[in-house]
């Protein structure tokens, strides 16, 4: 879908006439809830705000705060929790760990371990540290002690110690901590976590892997030699946090220690009765804050443990909570959860907002307006292009399946069950209209102020001036149409699951059926398939439009449909739709193109000659889900589930980057040694393909897709390689039977954006 922009003063004019006609649309107050970038892409959240990824951790340095979280979330803020930034982390895994050493050094960790990263701007770029692999990694970091933004430490899960002087570019290892198995004596004991005052002495906690059990030991010589110390019986510490260089806190599961000589002497406090501590943070060596494993509770201590008073400062759970300054404190939580107190914790408020309800697609309006149908009558509002939405009701508690708005005023909406209302007061009161139907439309379009028209399920019905809906005649009528799209002032018209497709340029008053490459006349240049049907249509101008089929296969035309030719750069069978703005620059919604449980959408600059993915966040795009106004600007909505299981059909993005960080990064190439076999040769080589490939600029590490399909169609088959760091090489080889196609696909990183292949053909003569 192709969406009509204009300049901001004409969402102005959009946002006055809704507010003067409805009081529909209001500012929010008090805090101003900042649109957040996704952690590996230039999409950023619109709905919930300030984002909707569970936070585990936060924690604060000179003012400036950072919380991390799922999905490798990661989140700077300079006024309390006020408003916040997203950074792009450049992963996707579970960041779990926090340490702000300054207001613009941070280092991040998570990945069970495999990932940990350090930004020295900010967090506007990251650099990922010590681990190559992000999953599966042979030696597991357990905790990090950084000193300056290049001194620091890492303890291994293993029991290693390991010293880097120049900001995580090299490494050495110090004696690993006793009793684990990278020490000289070995031991079933790994690495929880330590703490270093300075280039010399710290403390490191390891555990049993089985119960928990704690044991402690202290270095006076950077981790050349360990001195155990003595910790009460049943300690199980999971997080130590120092206060000063003497007061600090090791908590777990039923376990708060305190000491006030640095580390020599541990005191169990009572409060750990009955609780399982997930953080801890203090503002004075007495006075600290911590969070349950939980997530339903905030304990405060203003007697270093000895007392404590709980509350519930949200409906949602929250993980994590700091102070950033002696009397506000932020904690964070399950999707997004925020929640702000600037009295010492006595009181909270929500520094987070969901607009609530189940929304299924979207839909453009004037003037960049965005709309999108929703469960109970409900019709989501942006105005400024998704970054921003707000809930209207209409006059039905049934699910809305389609709404069209021709005017800021004039808008329709369409239920379920095939009734059809109207505005024409921005959304202020609706009125019943006959749709002149009996079976329930499938969409509804309205084509300025004069012209709406009623698709599917069979036929288009049209009303002018707001009169009488009547139908089209002749073969019209029995077209099986579903959606449509839009370019400048031509319409098409579709049916998903069909072999029609329409075009009007009259507002609908005449209608052509265009050849299409599912048909046996699509022409020499197609091979089609019997049964093979449409699943997305998106046109940029009355010639030319891409076409995306039910068995994932891409088409363009650039000359109204007479002849199609195929697109074999997308790398995968999933496309869900397609939006296309110009001729070279187009979306692709994706279903399981690459793995995890992240979403991902396609983009070309190119007309389809190549793709690179764009990771979003955890869910799908529906169908109709995806839209776009320029190369630049577009906007998504995913379906996913709260961390509770609960449906969150609201998750609202927007891009006005093309979707893409800032940065650059080298090409990438594929290549074999041997494009052509005849049959006895490919035969004689027993049937494998060797395709290489390079990431250039490459620092290693970076994951790739390669993508192989049979050149006359079929599914697409996926290997999923690890760039080296000798000028970004990788190599896949392939069990290859008939001609074939190749692709190569990387989603990007910190300040790198996202990058595809051209094809590689490989023909079996």
């Amino acid at each position: 879908m192709r969406i009509a922009t204009k300049h901001l003063t004409g969402r102005r004019t959009i946002t006055a006439t809704l507010i003067a006609g409805a009081g529909i649309l209001s500012t929010l107050s008090g805090l101003s809830l900042a649109n957040v970038n996704v952690s590996n892409s230039g999409w950023a959240w619109g709905n919930p705000t300030p984002q909707g990824r569970t936070l585990r951790a936060i924690a604060f340095s000179g003012g400036v705060g950072y919380a991390v979280g799922y999905g490798g979330t990661a989140l700077a803020t300079t006024n309390a929790g006020q408003t916040w930034s997203g950074l792009t982390t450049g992963t996707a895994v579970n960041l779990e760990q926090v340490q702000a050493l300054s207001a613009t050094t941070v280092v991040v960790g998570g990945g069970e371990g495999c990932d940990t990263r350090i930004s020295e701007d900010g967090g506007q770029l990251f650099r990922r540290i010590f681990n190559v692999a992000e999953s599966g990694c042979g030696e597991p970091v357990a905790a990090f002690s950084f000193l300056s933004p290049k001194a620091g430490f890492l303890l291994l899960k293993n029991g290693s110690i390991e010293l880097t002087s120049d900001g995580g570019e090299t490494f050495s290892r110090r004696t690993g901590v006793p009793g684990t198995a990278a020490s000289s004596g070995g031991g079933a004991m790994v690495g929880t976590d330590l703490h270093f005052f300075n280039a010399s002495t710290g403390v490191a906690f390891v555990s049993s892997p089985t119960t928990g059990a704690s044991m402690a030991y202290r270095t006076p010589d950077g981790g050349v030699s360990w001195t155990a110390l003595t910790l009460p019986a049943g300690a199980r510490v999971t997080s130590v946090h120092f206060v000063d260089e003497s007061n600090a806190y090791a908590i777990g599961p039923e376990t708060l220690l305190r000491t006030s000589d640095g580390g020599e002497k541990w005191v169990a406090e009572p409060i750990a009765a009955g609780k399982s501590f997930n953080s801890i943070d203090c503002s004075t060596a007495t006075t600290c804050l911590l969070t349950v494993t939980a997530g339903n509770q905030l304990v405060e201590t203003t007697d270093g443990g000895a007392t404590d008073t709980t509350k519930t400062a949200s409906s949602s759970l929250l993980y994590g909570a700091a102070y950033a300054g002696p009397t506000q404190i932020v904690a964070v939580g399950e999707s997004g959860a925020t929640v702000l107190s600037a009295d010492a914790g006595a009181t909270f408020t929500p520094a987070s907002a969901d607009i609530g309800g189940e929304y299924s697609k979207l839909r453009s309006g004037p003037e960049g307006l965005l709309l999108a149908p929703g469960s109970n009558g409900d019709m989501a509002i942006s105005i400024n292009g998704g970054q921003s939405w707000h809930v209207i009701a209409t006059a039905t508690s049934k699910e809305l399946l389609d709404v069209a708005f021709g005017s800021a005023t004039l808008g329709y909406a369409l239920d379920v069950t095939g009734g059809l209302q109207r505005t024409t007061n921005g959304g202020a009161s609706w009125q019943t209209l006959n749709p002149g139907t009996t079976r329930p439309a499938r969409a509804v379009v309205a084509l300025g102020s004069n012209v709406v028209l009623l698709l599917g399920p069979l036929g288009i019905n049209r009303a002018l001036g707001g009169g009488p809906f009547t139908p089209e005649g002749g073969a019209i009528s029995k077209a099986h149409l579903s959606d449509y799209d839009i370019a400048g002032s031509v319409v098409f018209a579709f049916g998903q699951g069909t072999h029609t497709l329409l075009r009007s340029t009259d507002e609908g008053a005449k209608w052509k059926a265009l050849t299409m490459p599912l048909a046996h006349s699509a022409g020499r240049h197609v091979k089609a398939s019997a049964g093979v049907e449409i699943r997305s249509v998106a046109f940029s101008s009355a010639q030319s439009g891409i076409l995306l089929d039910t068995t994932g296969r891409l088409f363009s035309t650039r000359n109204g449909g007479r002849s199609w030719s195929e697109l074999r750069g997308a790398g995968t069978s999933g496309g869900v739709q397609l939006a296309f703005t110009s001729p070279a620059d187009g979306f692709m919604s994706t279903s399981g193109h690459l793995d995890g449980d992240d979403t991902y959408v396609l983009r070309t600059t190119n007309g389809g000659a190549t793709w690179h993915p764009q990771e979003i966040s955890v869910g799908s795009i529906p169908y109709d889900g995806l839209l776009a106004s320029s190369a630049l600007d577009a906007a998504a909505i995913l379906d996913g589930a709260s961390a509770t299981g609960e449906a969150l059909n609201r998750a609202f993005f927007s891009t006005s980057t093309g979707g893409d960080v800032s940065g650059a990064s080298g090409a990438l190439a594929l290549s074999t040694s041997r494009k052509t076999f005849t049959t006895r040769r490919l035969k004689a080589a027993r049937y494998s393909v060797r395709i290489n490939g390079t990431l250039a600029g490459a620092i290693g590490g970076e994951r790739i897709v390669v993508s192989r399909r049979a050149l006359t169609g079929g599914s697409w088959q996926h290997q999923v390689v690890v760039a080296g760091a000798n000028g970004g090489s990788f190599a896949t080889t392939w069990h290859v039977t008939a001609s074939s196609v190749f692709v190569a696909q990387w989603a990007g990183d910190s300040g790198r954006p996202g990058q595809g292949s051209k094809v590689l053909t490989v023909t079996v003569d």
